[in-house]
């Protein structure tokens, strides 16, 4: 398979689906959130606000207060206003509008009530030790592209119409909240509202598993990368829902196993030409009743866009696959934020 980059997301669902891996990111079809990913979407909206707010209100400007984030639009604030619930309240107001408003699912009030309490729980943990206006703000959802400077990171492809993509595998992603603890000290904080699961194996995330966790591992590279001011950083990966917060100190010997993990998987990727699909049947529930490409048709057929893709992997191969079944427009390398 083509590979150029790899995020958190990507990492870990090759491990889930290597099929649903390939109909991603190497033919850049794209499913459709779930209903509580989008519940999910909705609540670190209203964090990414508040963390860009405290950003704003630090650089030290007293009246008319205001940032333009890319969803909801303009929000006015004082030092005075940003710290009542009735803010936090218009702040989730206008997320939920914005996330449910053209949305396929359908939405009750119980949604709202569990997005309200997600939000308030984040906030209120330990008198409000998460919350970012309590917090010295680095970054409010970054996003970073990092290449990797190693000789097994080169890659060279050559394309089924011919041309050569060449270049060196990178990282993406975007972060939560990045702030700073103490001078020298950064402290990396990701919001989940769903359960604290390997999704792939269906073990529960224990501290020492989130100490070998892909996505805190790749985190604390981009963060040694994007901010080598500070010599320390804390990873917190916040489990509103399942747990709490969970913290974890990593060193340079940390970014040394991260290496180490992605060329494996780098090469893991790269030489698979016959992705394999969760369930050869389409047994598993994974498929039956998660799965966007199981669930749905490849246009103009009968059979699914997994199945679809198969088959056409056994006639044809990998390559044919590529050229005639890659999404129109998609291009390799294309990344949307955040992941």
């Amino acid at each position: 398979m083509i590979v150029t980059y790899v995020r958190s997301s990507s990492y870990n669902n090759y491990d889930y689906c290597q099929m649903q891996y390939f109909i991603t990111y190497a033919l850049g079809h794209q499913s459709i959130s779930g209903k509580k990913a989008q519940l999910g979407t909705i609540v670190h909206k209203v964090m990414e606000c508040l963390g860009s707010c405290k950003k704003k209100l630090q650089e030290g400007k007293k009246t008319g207060l205001s940032i333009t984030d890319d969803g909801i639009g303009d929000i006015e604030f004082s030092n005075r206003t940003l710290h009542t619930k009735k803010f936090v309240k218009e702040l989730l107001d206008r997320s939920y509008e914005y996330y449910t408003k053209n949305c396929t699912h359908g939405y009750t009030a119980a949604d709202m009530k569990f997005c309200k309490k997600c939000v308030d729980d984040a906030l209120e943990y330990n008198d409000g030790q998460f919350d970012p206006r309590n917090r010295n703000v680095v970054a409010s959802e970054p996003q970073f592209d990092i290449p990797i400077e190693e000789d097994w990171a080169k890659y060279k492809y050559k394309m089924p119409n011919g041309e050569v993509v060449e270049g060196q595998l990178a990282i993406k992603g975007t972060i939560d909240l990045v702030t700073e603890v103490e001078d020298g000290v950064i402290e990396v904080v990701d919001w989940k509202t769903g359960r604290r699961l390997n999704w792939a194996t269906g073990e529960q995330k224990t501290y020492e598993k989130l100490l070998e966790d892909p996505q805190l591992l790749l985190y604390n590279y981009a963060i040694c990368k994007l901010f080598p001011e500070y010599k320390q950083a804390i990873m917190t990966i916040y489990y509103i829902r399942d747990g709490g917060p969970f913290s974890m100190c990593f060193d340079k010997s940390d970014q040394e196993k991260f290496l180490g993990m992605l060329e494996k998987r780098f090469k893991q990727i790269k030489h698979n030409e016959f992705p394999k699909p969760i369930s050869q049947r389409r047994s598993h529930f994974k498929c039956t009743k998660l799965c966007h490409f199981y669930k749905n048709n490849w246009p103009g057929t009968n059979i699914s866009m997994c199945e679809h893709v198969e088959e056409h992997l056994k006639a044809f191969g990998h390559d044919d696959t590529v050229e005639r079944c890659t999404r129109d427009g998609f291009e390799i390398g294309y990344y949307e934020a955040p992941g």
